[in-house]
């Protein structure tokens, strides 16, 4: 006989044994205590965090001829035994994402006036319901809202977005979340136990890191990577492509002390040892944000705005990585970035520049005239530092180019490059758009997202967007005139004539 899978053997047969869901588990052994029990469930949540497992217990205790006080199913009766093995012919279990249609859910409702076979009580459990077509949705309605007596019905989905409000009302809804690191690594260790597999702690929790919270996967992947009895650490980092906490620390404090040779040292050393860069930048980006919960926590917030910037420029690398010809470029960039500052454009260092000269004028006609004043000379210094980071309407205009270079999206640059800037207030700038079209393409969480990005890397200022639909002119040389010109040419080059 063939080898069960652990994630099959180790299954959960009771409620207790159902990890890092414990409000779900107590509010269904409560109804099942006080035969309360719905003829509709709707169980959401990600994948491998127990929403099929609680359907079958759910199913078995219905079914159970001795259940316990507390509500558990006793696992021995006949019911219990056969709903252990999946040889309850009473517990029907539906795949929806082969059984879409709405000829099954014909047949279904169909069956279900049928008695139950042996059992008390026919359970359906349909997982990935999500996947249902429109019209299966619309047939299954009226029997979740009514379904016989014998009847009970739960739907288990990883995409509850894409379930019908319909649906979703007539069924009590139950939300998996993810399971902690914690839980997760004392259930494989308990497994390891079982199994007499030497587990070296630290490759536990290094998996239990990376399955985002999916127990399923987390034991597949201790089986995967057992080998020769044993789980080390070292198999385990080399297996899931990972760096460890000492190439993440060694990054960071390169990066504290601006240290740009040895940032750029580290992260060609990560890429080179033929490690995921992506994987990486994803490790490095949790571990910034721990880092700034810590200095929350402590109450010491001086580090905030520098650890802010790095997980805003490793956010930034991280997106990039996708596209980029050369994987360790954008890590390079961000580096660059923390340790020397942003680099500014050649027209922007140009104003700059003049700026300083002006400024250098004016203090030394300040200091001729009053040399005693120095308070005025740090007001002039002032006024030419603000005037640098102004922002107004003209500078805006000015400065429109950059703002769209800056914009990631291709869809949201294409629709803003249509708009025209027509009013500044302090930080609010409100932007113009021809068409319906372009506006409702910007107008959007993420279109003003991308969009305040592009102008906080240009104005180095957080600034409030408003669009709206108005007249957005067009000069005349590039308008009618031009347009006309272009089409006279190709007809002529056709050899058409124009009538009239």
């Amino acid at each position: 006989m063939a080898e069960v899978a652990l994630y099959r053997k180790y299954r959960p047969q009771n409620f207790g044994n159902l990890v890092g869901q414990d409000h779900i588990r107590q509010t269904l052994l409560n109804a099942i205590k006080n035969s309360g029990v719905s003829h509709a469930y709707l169980f959401c949540g990600p994948r491998g965090t127990g929403k099929t497992t609680s359907a079958r217990l759910v199913a078995k205790a219905i079914n159970c001829s001795a259940l316990q006080e507390n509500g558990e199913p006793c696992d021995k009766c006949d019911f219990c035994v056969e709903a252990t093995e999946g040889r309850l012919i009473d517990m029907i279990e539906i795949d929806a994402a082969s059984n879409r249609g709405i000829d099954e859910i014909r047949d279904l409702k169909e069956k279900i006036k049928f008695s139950p076979t042996r059992a008390k009580a026919k359970v359906y459990i349909i997982d990935e319901v999500h996947m249902l077509s429109k019209d299966a949705f619309n047939a299954l309605l009226k029997t979740l809202e009514e379904p016989p007596s014998h009847v009970y019905f739960i739907l288990a989905t990883t995409e509850s977005h894409k379930v019908p409000e319909t649906i979703i009302s007539r069924c009590q809804r139950f939300d998996f979340k993810r399971v902690d690191i914690k839980s997760i690594v004392a259930r494989l260790g308990f497994i390891a136990q079982q199994e007499g597999v030497e587990a070296e702690l630290d490759a536990l929790e290094l998996i239990a890191r990376n399955v985002d919270g999916g127990l399923r996967d987390a034991i597949g992947l201790m089986e995967q990577l057992t080998f020769d009895g044993k789980l080390t650490y070292e198999f385990v980092k080399k297996s899931l492509g990972l760096t460890g906490h000492k190439a993440i620390e060694q990054l960071f404090a390169h990066l504290i002390e601006k240290d740009v040779q040895k940032a750029l040292a580290t992260i060609n050393e990560i890429h080179f040892d033929g490690y995921d860069l992506s994987q990486f930048t994803k490790d490095f980006l949790e571990f910034l944000r721990g880092k700034m919960i810590e200095e929350i926590r402590t109450g010491n917030s001086a580090g905030v705005p520098l650890l802010l910037n790095m997980i805003e420029k490793f956010q930034d690398a991280y997106e990039a990585q996708r596209g980029a010809l050369i994987p360790q470029l954008p890590l390079e960039i961000a580096a660059v970035k923390i340790c020397l500052g942003e680099v500014r454009e050649v027209g922007e260092v140009e104003e700059v520049e003049e700026v300083k000269i002006e400024e250098k004028k004016e203090v030394k006609r300040v200091k001729k005239e009053e040399p005693e004043e120095a308070p005025l000379v740090e007001a002039v210094q002032e006024r030419a530092a603000d005037a640098v980071l102004e922002m107004s309407l003209d500078s805006v205009k000015r400065n429109f180019p950059r703002i769209l270079e800056n914009i990631a999206t291709p869809s949201v640059k294409r629709s803003f490059q249509t708009g025209n800037a027509i009013k500044v207030e302090g930080y609010e700038v409100t932007i113009a758009f021809a068409t319906n079209f372009h506006l409702e393409k910007v107008n959007n969480v993420q279109g003003h997202d991308v969009i305040e990005r592009a102008f906080k890397k240009v104005f180095s200022q957080t600034v409030k967007l408003k669009f709206e639909l108005g007249k957005v002119n067009l000069p005349s040389s590039l308008g009618a005139s031009k347009a006309t010109e272009e089409v006279n040419k190709a007809v002529e080059a056709l050899g058409w004539e124009v009538e009239g």
